[in-house]
Order: structure tokens, then C-alpha cells, then sequence
């Protein structure tokens, strides 16, 4: 239930590389083909069936195969074949915003391809990214960022999961921001520079992802962190303002205490809008700035769902002394009452399991005591084993928990047990 976001995407990761591992499988006979034409482009997407992958850790049949897409592209008639990743691809993209045709090939890396004054145009791209094939566009809502975008070796459709829009401004990968409008590809370097003789201290990104991005486009946000050299322990937290044109960045520093965030997710483009304003200056060049006045957001838990279904209402970065808190707040409940053990009933009643109604709950305290100033603890409430008849009333009752809670946490009532350093 507390699997972190960075685990839960370096397990998406690992599940890509597995079926590319298994790429070398054989194609079965009858593979079904299917073609898009743009412009003068042809894409070939064909369907097969490679090993699973999943024998032995994830599954007991070492003959299971899974259907996948490859696709390949052709120019007037002929094989685009690209030097160093061949004919093959995992996808075949249409930037269909874009000013003459042009597609986004996509294997661990990226390349464009697009055709003017009536040669063909191949230029990798690369992406310098950890995460193989992200793109990300700044624009998309509202004109800020949208969510992160990746590809891997799986089953797609060759119309409607070709097109690639959504704003102006794509980010392919670590390294590079194109502007789909002119068909300019700038090069980004997203980290401060180093300073000869001075000492490392500028907070390094935490991931590619952009947070926001400025009013007048011409710079975006990532979040960062560093350790603390100045305490000797913990880490500072900061922005990178990336600036496209020059493809340079610099760092703001971040106040947690002013400013709070629970996780490295918490900064996106709301949170950035609320304590920061963009504005510029003399020579009129964007800049963000604290915003003057900025109220403190309160400091509010939050709900997840796992891939069961269950729902799990949870407070990060705050003391195990929260717990009773929490469990105040469930028994208040009408019908609550403490319970015994739902793992194992013959240890009694623990205090950690509460039954309202038709739902046990458990309530959970995990990290250390006192918490680490880096993560800090987290006090949860989920209602686990469920049947499903009692999911719908018991997520239900989660959430009431939950905005029960919140709103004690924004009156401030708990302040002193968050981990806000």
C-alpha cells in the first residue's frame, strides 16, 4: 500500500525492459499487418506474439506469449532504415500539428522524420533520459505542462495510437524541447553549471518532468534537491528554471517550512502558482519570483487507490503520535469500536483495527520515530481484504474519514506533529 511513485515507475521501467529482452522471440506465422498514410510516408504496423517474460518470477507458464506492435516506415515506397537502430520501431508517431509531415520514431531513443524540398530528413534525437522513450508536452493544459509520456514494446493501433498533439512545446526526453510549430529542435542542458574552484552545491533535478511553464513560453520548471552541505544532513529543495532558447537553467531555492510539500509530486503547476508569479524584467526576460503575501497551504493527506480497488487514505511526512489522532477520528464514527487483529485474531484487540459497520479498518504508522527530516513518517487508514460486495461503502467510508481529517489538518489542529523541515 506504500509502494512509493519512484518505485512504482522504475517497476514500469523494469516490466519494458523485460519484454525487450524478449524481443528476440520468434514472429509466429500469419502476423497481421496493417498501413497509415501521412503524406508522403507509409506507416507498416505488424502484430506478433513474443515470450511474456513473466516465467518464473511472474508466472508459472514458460511458453506464455504476449501480442505486441512493431512497425516499420516507409518514404515514397522505400524502407526508412535509420543508421544504428535499423527499420524497426516501437512506435511510429504523427506530430500532426506539425507545419509539413512529420513523425516521431520511437525506440530507446527518438528520431524525426520529415521530408523537405523533397529529400527525406532523418535526425536522431536521442533522449538522455533514464526513463528509455518519455516525452512530455509543456502546454497541453491550459498552457501547462501535462502528464509525462511513455512508450514501450506493446500492443497499439496503428490510427489511433500514431497521432502525437496536444500543444506546442514537446520535451523528448533529458536534452531536448521541440517547437512543433517551427520545427525547431533546442538543445537543453537541465542543470546549473559548475563553477571552477567552487564546491557542488546548486540542487540537481529530481527527474524530467516539467512543473510548470511560464506565461509567455519561454521557460519551464523542474523540481530539484541536494544535500544539505550547509547543516552537514538532510537535503535542500529547489526549481530549475530551464530557459529553451538558450537551453541553460537556473536554481531558486525552495522554503519548506513557508512553502510546504510532502513529496517531490507536490510541486506541480498549482502549487508553483500559488507561492510563485512570473513576471519580467528590465530587459524583459521571464523570471518567477516569490509571490508576495502567499498564504501557507495547510498540510493535508491524501487518497490513492491500489490496482485491487482498495482505497487507502494517508498524512505523509508527520510523527507516529498522528495515529491517535486518526483513530480518534475513526471512532468517533457511528457504530465504531476497536476490534481484534484482522491478520491474526488471537492476539486480541491490537488498537490498530476499528470496525464501523460492514468494514474493518487498519490504521498504520510506518517510518522512523523520531521521523528522518527527509521523508518523515506516514500515518495511514485503509480497509484491507475486502470482499468486494463491501468495497464501494468501504472506500466511501475512507473518504468521509478523509475529509474529516483534512479538515482538522487545515484548521491547524495537528501542526505540530509535521515533519515540515
Amino acid at each position: 500500500m506504500h509502494l512509493p511513485d519512484c518505485l512504482r515507475r522504475s517497476a514500469a521501467r523494469i516490466r519494458i525492459l523485460m519484454v525487450a529482452a524478449a524481443m528476440g522471440a520468434t514472429i509466429q506465422a500469419g502476423a497481421a499487418t496493417d498501413t497509415l498514410q501521412h503524406g508522403p510516408f507509409e506507416i507498416v504496423a505488424t502484430g506478433r506474439r513474443i515470450s511474456s517474460g513473466t516465467f518464473p518470477n511472474q508466472g508459472g507458464n514458460p511458453f506464455a506469449t504476449l501480442e505486441v506492435s512493431s512497425y516499420s516506415l516507409r518514404w515514397r515506397g522505400r524502407e526508412v532504415d535509420v543508421p544504428g537502430l535499423g527499420t524497426r520501431f516501437w512506435r511510429v508517431l504523427r506530430l500532426t500539428d506539425a507545419p509539413r509531415p512529420t513523425l516521431l520514431l520511437v525506440t530507446r531513443d527518438f528520431t524525426l522524420v520529415s521530408e523537405k524540398d523533397g529529400q527525406l530528413q532523418v535526425q536522431p534525437v536521442g533522449s538522455g533520459s533514464n526513463t528509455l522513450a518519455e516525452a512530455q508536452w509543456l502546454d497541453s493544459r491550459a498552457g501547462q505542462p501535462g502528464e509525462s509520456l511513455m512508450w514501450g514494446i506493446e500492443k497499439s493501433d496503428v490510427a489511433s495510437g500514431s497521432e502525437l498533439r496536444g500543444g506546442r512545446w514537446l520535451r523528448l526526453g533529458s536534452l531536448r524541447v521541440l517547437d512543433v510549430k517551427t520545427m525547431v529542435l533546442h538543445k537543453i542542458e537541465p542543470w546549473v553549471p559548475m563553477r571552477p574552484g567552487e564546491p557542488v552545491t546548486s540542487v540537481s533535478r529530481e527527474g524530467d518532468e516539467a512543473r510548470a511553464f511560464s506565461l509567455g513560453g519561454t521557460q519551464y520548471v523542474l523540481a530539484g534537491s541536494q544535500y544539505d552541505y550547509a547543516r552537514g544532513r538532510g537535503h535542500v529543495h529547489g526549481l530549475l528554471l530551464v530557459d529553451i532558447a538558450s537551453g541553460k537553467a537556473a536554481e531558486l531555492r525552495l522554503d519548506r517550512r513557508r512553502m510546504p510539500f510532502a513529496q517531490v509530486a507536490d510541486i506541480d503547476a498549482a502549487w508553483i502558482a500559488h507561492y510563485f508569479v512570473w513576471q519580467r524584467d528590465a530587459a524583459g526576460r521571464e523570471t518567477l519570483l516569490p509571490r508576495p503575501g502567499a498564504a501557507r497551504k495547510p498540510w493535508l493527506g491524501r487518497l490513492a487507490m491500489d490496482s485491487s480497488g482498495t482505497l487507502e487514505y494517508r498524512v505523509d511526512r508527520v510523527r507516529p503520535a498522528l495515529l491517535d489522532e486518526l483513530r480518534r477520528v475513526v471512532l468517533a464514527l457511528p457504530g465504531a469500536a476497536l476490534a481484534p487483529d484482522w491478520i491474526d485474531p488471537a492476539r486480541g484487540i491490537d488498537g490498530n483495527t476499528l470496525r464501523v459497520g460492514d468494514c474493518v479498518l487498519s490504521l498504520l504508522a510506518s517510518g522512523d520515530s523520531p521521523p528522518d527530516e527527509d521523508y518523515g513518517g506516514v500515518v495511514s487508514v485503509y480497509a484491507p481484504s475486502l470482499k468486494r460486495a463491501a468495497q464501494a461503502s468501504c472506500n466511501a467510508l475512507i473518504r468521509r474519514i478523509a475529509s474529516t481529517f483534512d479538515a482538522e489538518l487545515a484548521a491547524g489542529r495537528h501542526e505540530r506533529l509535521a515533519v515540515l523541515d
